[in-house]
């Protein structure tokens, strides 16, 4: 059997994507009031390569958009980091920022996948709002493929995280 170069690829890359849309906020408020969180683009892992799949391997996008991977994973394309608006904020504040991963194993189809996990979130400890009460935040991560002699099936793989706000 003859495997062309496009049907090698198509049998390993995978796209992991970690979406931010359904972020919970809790914020420490000296008025009555809430800020609002609003995902410009989300934390995006990239399509990837797994070229061997019994080595334990890492995907890195850092908060500045940059990546990098090592063991026997491939960035394809599109590794970004997040853009994070944050408004309603008080004008000229340091806000706090924290964030949480809440289900750290990724899941494709809504069904969680041993061996693909999100283990860190990257980004400034504190933004200064402007005089509008707006902040920008970029979010960057990690993920970890474990060794794994199976395959996993292509598509788009989830993870939630919280991002919690203090001023």
């Amino acid at each position: 059997m003859t495997l062309d170069r496009a049907s090698v690829i198509g049998q390993y890359r995978k796209s992991a994507v970690l979406l931010i849309g359904t972020v919970t906020l809790s914020a420490a408020l000296s008025f009555d009031g809430y800020a609002r969180i609003i995902v410009e683009r989300p934390l995006d892992f990239g399509t990837i390569l797994i070229s061997d799949h019994a080595q334990a391997s890492r995907v890195q996008v850092k908060a500045n958009g940059q990546s990098a991977t090592n063991g026997g994973v491939h960035l394809v394309t599109g590794a970004q980091a997040a853009s994070i608006m944050l408004s309603s904020l008080p004008a000229q504040t340091n806000v706090a920022v924290s964030t949480n991963i809440i289900t750290p194993q990724m899941s494709h189809s809504n069904l969680a996948v041993s061996g693909i996990k999100l283990i860190q979130l990257e980004h400034t400890d504190r933004v200064f709002t402007d005089t509008l009460g707006n902040a920008h935040l970029n979010i960057g991560g990690t993920i970890e493929i474990t060794g794994n002699p199976a395959q996993y099936p292509d598509g788009t793989y989830r993870v939630w995280a919280s991002i919690e706000v203090n001023y």
